[in-house]
């Protein structure tokens, strides 16, 4: 066999990599795992794009990834310890703000590392049970943190244009309701999802963990619709609808302070509604190119597919930093932690007097 004979092979692999399936286990994967073997069968070419795969699959993404794990952990770790441990920090939002923190906790400790684990190894070793629970996971984790937004969104609507007559249902208690209710809903109608994740297998050495063949374009059409699109939709809709309420409303000296306090208490959830849409929107773009449209090639589209993935996990640690620079509560709550300042008796009383100075600031919002 003549030195480049097997290129035209080899670039099939590469060139095919994004259309043999849509949940990045492809059979380069194999080949940038036993590059020895291929090595003497490639021209110079060839052996260059192989060697860029294998070192972004090997080590970028690995990296990445534990940075995201460990940034995300501590940050929401920090977030559920401070809201947990100060009663004044338990407003009806930041009960909201915790259900984002769990959800993005358990996003973190079982999908990612599995996740980098696939961009490392050349195969799936865990079986079909952990394959359709990982992939269960981090669908239910995602509708869980866009739906949270979307009863935070609904809490403000109600809290600016409807305050009076809802006062008595914003307790902490109904919104502990209703991030049950978050949960137990998309943990029901989830389950499908189960039904069409599989373990694929090419031979004994290669397997790969995907969804079943001829489900990936309703699947993904549905997560665009259902879990990004449709939801975003109804938190514009409603943020639009407070704008409007305090645009007609004159600007009476009540107003005015009803319209400062929203301002502060709003710009802690926007940003978190707008890194949500930002993080995300890539990730759903590259899964309907796959589905519904012709996917490019080659290693700038690889490194695109990548950080796709990056930047929707990324999301996950992104809460608490916004909290550290936007909220002073948080920010003081974290430096406490971190500092292991202790709180005696005495000073626990004053924080939480200067929390309940706030007012409606303190029970609206984080702020």
């Amino acid at each position: 066999m003549e030195e480049g004979e097997p290129l035209t092979n080899s670039n099939n692999i590469i060139n095919n990599n994004n259309h043999i399936n849509n949940n990045n286990d492809t059979v380069l994967y194999n080949a940038s795992h036993n590059i020895n073997a291929y090595y003497y069968y490639m021209d110079e070419e060839a052996v260059n794009r192989l060697l860029f795969y294998y070192v972004l699959w090997t080590f970028v993404c690995p990296i990445i990834f534990s940075i995201i794990i460990a940034a995300g952990t501590v940050g929401n770790a920090l977030v559920i310890y401070v809201i947990l441990s100060r009663s004044a920090m338990q407003t009806v939002t930041n009960i909201l703000l915790l259900n984002l923190a769990i959800s993005d906790v358990a996003f973190l400790l079982i999908c990612v590392p599995l996740t980098a684990y696939k961009y490392v190894a050349a195969t799936w070793p865990f079986g079909d049970p952990m394959c359709k629970l990982v992939n269960y996971v981090i669908y239910v984790t995602a509708y869980v943190t866009v739906y949270t937004l979307v009863a935070i969104s609904v809490l403000r609507y109600l809290t600016v244009v409807h305050n009076n007559e809802t006062a008595r249902y914003r307790t902490r208690r109904n919104v502990v309701l209703v991030n049950a209710v978050i949960w137990l809903v998309i943990l029901a109608v989830n389950v499908p999802s189960v039904l069409i994740q599989e373990v694929k297998r090419f031979d004994d050495n290669f397997s790969y963990c995907g969804l079943s063949d001829g489900t990936t374009n309703a699947f993904f059409l549905t997560f665009f619709i259902f879990g990004y699109a449709l939801p975003l939709f109804v938190i514009c809709l409603l943020y639009l609808v407070v704008l409007c309420h305090l645009t007609r409303a004159g600007a009476s000296t009540a107003m005015e302070q009803t319209r400062s306090r929203t301002a502060r208490a709003s710009k802690v959830i926007i940003l978190v509604i707008a890194i949500f849409t930002v993080s995300w929107l890539p990730q759903h773009v590259n899964q309907m190119l796959s589905a519904y449209g012709t996917v490019p090639e080659g290693k700038a589209y690889e490194v695109f597919r990548i950080l796709c993935n990056c930047m929707a996990y990324g999301n996950s640690c992104a809460n608490p930093v916004i909290y550290n620079f936007v909220s002073k509560d948080f920010k003081k709550g974290f430096k406490e932690v971190v500092g292991c300042k202790k709180r005696t008796p005495e000073r626990r009383r004053n924080d939480d007097a200067d929390l309940e100075l706030n007012g409606e600031v303190a029970r609206a919002a984080i702020l």
